[in-house]
Parts: C-alpha cells; sequence; structure tokens
C-alpha cells in the first residue's frame, strides 16, 4: 500500500477487498493484498483495532467484513460475524 493511502483516512475507512494473501508454510498470512494495495498482517490488524483500515472479502456473491480475534501476538484476521479465521477461507488466492 502506499504511504499516500496509508496517510488518506477517508479512502482507508472505506475499506478495501481482500483478492489475494501470502502465506508462511505453516499457513499463517504473512501479507494480503488487493487491486492496487498490500499490507503485512501486522498492519491489517493495528489499521484495523485503530479503525483506520477497514477490509472485506468476497466469498462466493456474499461479502464478509474482516475483524480482529484474539489479543497481542495471539491476534488474527477472522470473518465477522461468525470468527472463522481469515487463513482457512478456501479459495484464497496467493498474491
Amino acid at each position: 500500500m502506499s504511504p499516500k493511502l496509508w496517510n488518506d483516512v477517508s479512502e482507508m475507512t472505506a475499506g478495501f477487498q481482500i483478492l489475494c494473501a501470502n502465506k508462511n508454510p505453516q499457513g499463517v498470512i504473512l501479507r494480503l493484498g488487493g487491486d492496487g494495495w498490500s499490507l503485512s498482517q501486522h498492519q491489517a490488524i493495528v489499521g484495523l483495532i485503530h479503525k483506520r483500515l477497514r477490509l472485506h472479502i468476497f466469498i462466493g456473491n456474499e461479502s464478509f467484513e474482516i475483524g480482529v480475534r484474539g489479543e497481542g501476538m495471539d491476534s488474527y484476521l477472522a470473518l465477522e460475524p461468525n470468527g472463522e479465521r481469515l487463513s482457512e477461507v478456501e479459495g484464497l488466492q496467493s498474491c
């Protein structure tokens, strides 16, 4: 993600669609991205917690907001409202 977008709160709160994610061998998301943007999982978690970022993903024809579950080092990205880990979504392409 460009610094211009990261500092533009109005664009960040509008939300971004997740189209892909890169995972490590254990299946943990390292980076996620979409059209013209990319974030580390840490950047996404911090942005969501501080309400500077909104993320969503389409699974089939249904849109899901992305939230944060867990605390501290155990935090992870999850589909809301059901809490399914984003890393477990089938069909999520690699960036």
